[in-house]
């Protein structure tokens, strides 16, 4: 298994003028994105199906996910994981005034299954080359 890239940022306290007490952290060094177009072709190398057909299941399976979960399904695709639904309220003193309008907010939540966790907990990290690039820390000192 190839080891994921790191560089080193700094960052400041989150709501603290002028960014507080500044401290390095390790940050994913991301490559690129991977289009659809990509995992399609990986898909046909892999399989019977043509690129048409693949795309087909892949946009009807984009299609599902949705309309399941704002229904309040809970979508379960087996190893990989689950999607969800969560809301974020106004709390209030009584049940009786928790209305619609309660609701401040909804977002789709994405749950990793135990198998996928798994396999996140086998990854093994490596400083990228130019980690330290357009920071004032030497590559001798230890990140956070």
């Amino acid at each position: 298994m190839n080891a994921i890239p790191y560089s080193i940022i700094r960052r400041g306290q989150p709501g603290v003028a002028g960014g507080g007490d500044q401290k390095y952290y390790a940050f994913v060094k991301r490559d690129r994105v991977i289009s659809l177009r990509e995992i399609i072709e990986e898909i046909t190398a892999m399989s019977t199906l043509t690129k048409g057909d693949a795309l087909n299941a892949v946009e009807n399976f984009l299609d599902l996910i949705p309309k399941y979960v704002r229904k309040g399904h809970i979508v379960n695709l087996g190893q990989l994981g689950t999607f969800r639904i969560n809301i974020s309220s106004n709390g209030h003193e009584q049940p009786e005034k928790v209305t619609a309008y309660s609701i401040k907010g909804a977002r789709v939540i994405f749950a990793p299954s135990a198998e996928m966790k798994m396999k996140l907990a086998e990854l093994k990290f490596t400083r990228s080359s130019d980690a330290f690039d357009n920071l004032d820390v030497s590559p001798n000192e230890e990140a956070a």
